[in-house]
């Protein structure tokens, strides 16, 4: 090779040496990057309120809790010890996981003060208890049959005492029967 195409060569190489290395140096798309903008904040919509479910209470009651049971002997006691037990079941509602396992602890508890007015017909704690086990699953209209029962127990002098203590803890307490209170206070004669 002559010197001169040895020149040649030379002088192209570095022609693309430094238009390549000049070339290297840009933005790889050319120019400055634009600047981004924020996105503007947009405010969330509004949720409309939900509105909680109504509650549909049964207002027919199949039992009958008016009978005067006559030839019961009332045995204390036992009756005390069911509710007991009663109160026992419905305090587990709450540590409960799924609806099914309150639903049948709730059962369980108002077979347990069922029970309980069986072996003594007049307790007004199990009166008062059995009403709250119905409340607890909207039977609205038993509920109310089980405090008149508690108003024709103050009327009996034997009971008149404890049957009033009941129906005073009734009418005094609001978290009772909440979704029909001014029927409960009235079924109890307040």
């Amino acid at each position: 090779m002559g010197s001169r195409t040895w020149c040649r060569a030379l002088l192209v190489s570095a022609c693309v040496v430094f238009a390549g290395g000049s070339v290297g140096c840009q933005a790889l798309y050319g120019g400055k990057p634009e600047k981004l903008r924020n996105p503007e904040r947009k405010k969330h919509p509004e949720e409309a309120e939900e509105k909680p479910p109504e509650v549909k209470y049964v207002e027919e009651c199949v039992a009958n809790f008016r009978d005067d049971p006559k030839l019961v002997r009332a045995d204390s006691s036992r009756s005390n010890a069911l509710v007991g037990d009663g109160d026992t079941t419905l305090s587990q509602v709450s540590r409960a996981k799924d609806p099914a396992s309150q639903a049948e602890l709730i059962r369980q508890s108002i077979d347990k003060y069922r029970s309980a007015l069986v072996k003594d017909p007049y307790n007004q704690e199990a009166t008062l208890k059995l009403a709250l086990a119905y409340d607890m699953v909207y039977r609205k209209a038993c509920a109310l049959a089980l405090l008149k029962r508690i108003a024709a127990l103050e009327s009996n002098p034997r009971f008149k005492s404890s049957a009033k203590r009941v129906a005073d803890e009734v009418a005094d307490s609001p978290a009772m029967f909440k979704g029909y209170r001014k029927d409960a206070v009235s079924a109890v004669g307040r």
